[in-house]
Formats: C-alpha cells, structure tokens, sequence
C-alpha cells in the first residue's frame, strides 16, 4: 500500500513539474503495480522454488538410472533433447509458481541429459560446453520467465568455470572475475539505459540481475576457498586489483549522492576505503562481496545487498580459517581490521552530525 501511494505522489510530482508535456495512464500504472504486487512471488520464494526443481531433478535422475535410461546413449540424449522443449512450452502456456517449479525441474533434466548423452557419444567437453551455453541462451532468448531465466543465467557462469578447469587454464579465472565485475556494475548502473532498450530485456533484467551476482558469487568461491582449484597464489592479487577499481568507483558516487563536497573528506574516505581494503589483497573473494554490498545499497536493491552482507561474514571466516598463521597474528588482523572500520564509523558520524548543523 505505501508502495502505491509512492508511486502515487512521484505521478502527481512530474505532472505539476512537467505540465502539459507529460501524459500518462495513472490507473493503468497503479494496476499493474498492484497486480504485481499480488500475483509475483518474492525473490526467496523464487529461490526455493529452484532449489525445489533441483531437487526434484536428482530424484528424477535417480528414478531414470533404476530403469535403465542411462544405458542407451541415444535413449538419454532423446530425453534431454525433449525434456528442453517441453520446458520451454510449459513456460509459454502456464505462468505460476507450481508450473515454474517443474518447468525448472524439466530444464535441468533436459540440460544435463543432454549433456551426459553428447559425452558418451565421445564428443569434446569443449564442444559440449559450447552446446549448452547456446541451449542456455536460446533459453532467454525464447522465455521471459523469471525462474529459468535465472537458471539459465547462471549455468552459462558454470559452463565458463567449467570450460576454464576442464581445459587447466586456472588462470583464466581471473579473466572470469573481471568480466562479471564489469558486467554486473554495468548491469546495475545502467539499469534505465537497459529496460529501455527493448521490451524482452526489461523482462529479463531481473532475474538477469540476480543470476549475474549468483553466477560472481560462484567465482568467489571458487578462487576464495584456497585449494579447490591449483591457482598460482602469488598472482590472486589480479583479481583483487579489479574488484578494488569498482568498489572505488562505487565510493566515488556515493560520495556525489550524498553531496560531500569538501576535498579532506573526500580524500579521507577514499585513503580509508583503500586501507580497509588493503589486508584483501590476496583474498579477493571479501572485496568482491564488499562490491555487492556497495552495489546493493547505490541502487536499493536489498536482495543483493543480503546476499553480499552474508558472502562477506563467510568469506571472512573462510580467510581466517585458511590463513597459515599463529592464532596471535591472526589476532592481530582481526584487531587491525576493526580499528579501521571504528574509525571509518566515527569520520562518518562525525560528517553527519556537522550537516546536522548546517
């Protein structure tokens, strides 16, 4: 109710500002706000739906092992090749919760069937790395449906991490990091630019948004739990070199919104930011969920700034548990690190209590 009486008041603003020149369908407006409000699941939902379908698919997959499915190359790779279509079709004709769910259970069966048919047909990982991609991107080419959007979303993130450890280049995963920081701040700073550009991506552009952050998480974890993969630790700072470029540049414009103007503030936060940032030099997975928490917040998008406020609790604990050092030096960081942000809090409060004042 307050959101429509938001979008209420925001109308009647831009009419009295804008006069003549702006005409719009005020009831139509708030109509298809309230009914979205009223027919759309929330995002957790949404989340538990695919991990229901994901479920739902290994007791799926079981069932067909027992029955002898997985014994035919060409029997498994008929199934992923149908269960594919009949999930876009299902898509097409219902739009609700319980059909998404299956819908998703079905795409992934389909996915992965196809997937373990085209392997036993000894055809190259490379290749059918590249098929499913493709299949994931005809996907949200074909559907505007929110839950395999995501889906497919982040299994084009998989499909590159696999390429890249399958083919032993573990140093791509720098490359892996870079790409989804520059496509996720652009994704989320250029939001208007986006929807605006055509009528499916601004039906995409939010599971799109969400499965972008899922698909950056992945790589985090990926490069942030130390031996998973055998990456030259010497060299993590690459990443960490990028994800600091962002989360500054995301500073900078915070810094712009909130009006600050003097010069010594502004070069205290950032030499603040930067000394807080310094001790993840070599864990770049807590600066990249620093850049999600700062990305969240710019833009009021509080799913992802929950999401970066968990992976950064983990991502710390993770470090500290991997750090080989004595209990007292790892003490020490600890203590180092919350000096810092102590005084970061108390610049800010002080800041906020000379505007209060002007």
């Amino acid at each position: 109710m307050e959101r429509i009486k938001a979008i209420e008041k925001l109308l009647s603003d831009i009419q009295s500002e804008e006069e003549n020149t702006f005409v719009c369908d005020k009831k139509a407006i708030l109509s298809a706000y309230q009914n979205t409000d009223v027919s759309q699941p929330g995002i957790a939902i949404k989340l538990l739906s695919v991990f229901g379908g994901f479920l739902a698919s290994l007791a799926l997959f079981g069932f067909m092992g027992i029955v002898g499915v997985f014994d035919s190359e060409y029997g498994i790779l008929a199934v992923g090749i149908c269960a594919i279509i009949f999930s876009w079709i299902l898509n097409k004709k219902e739009d609700n919760l319980i059909f998404d769910t299956f819908s998703v259970s079905i795409f992934i069966i389909g996915v992965v069937s196809l997937a373990f048919g085209l392997l036993n047909l000894n055809l190259d990982e490379n290749t059918v790395i590249f098929i499913i991609i493709a299949i994931a991107l005809a996907s949200l080419y074909v559907m505007q449906n929110y839950i395999l959007s995501f889906v497919s979303t982040v299994t084009i993130g998989a499909c590159l991490l696999t390429w890249i450890i399958s083919n032993d280049l573990y140093d791509f995963i720098h490359i892996y990091i870079t790409f989804y920081v520059l496509l996720m701040g652009f994704w989320f700073l250029c939001e208007a630019k986006i929807m605006n550009s055509s009528a499916k991506l601004s039906l995409l552009y939010s599971p799109l948004r969400i499965g972008i952050v899922v698909s950056f998480l992945i790589g985090l974890i990926t490069l942030g739990i130390r031996g998973l993969i055998p990456i030259d630790q010497n060299y993590i700072w690459i990443s960490s070199i990028f994800i600091w470029a962002g989360v500054l540049f995301l500073v900078h414009n915070i810094i712009g919104v909130v009006g600050l103007e003097e010069s010594k503030h502004k070069s205290a936060i950032y030499g603040l930011t930067v000394l807080f940032l310094l001790p993840t030099i070599f864990c770049p997975s807590i600066s990249g969920a620093i850049l999600i928490v700062l990305l969240g917040f710019y833009v009021n998008h509080k799913t992802s700034f929950i999401i970066g406020i968990v992976a950064l609790v983990y991502f710390v604990s993770q470090y500290y548990y991997d750090l080989s050092f004595t209990l007292l030096t790892k003490s020490l960081i600890l203590i180092s690190s919350g000096a810092v942000l102590l005084v970061f809090y108390m610049f800010i409060q002080k800041m906020l209590k000379g505007n209060e004042k002007i």
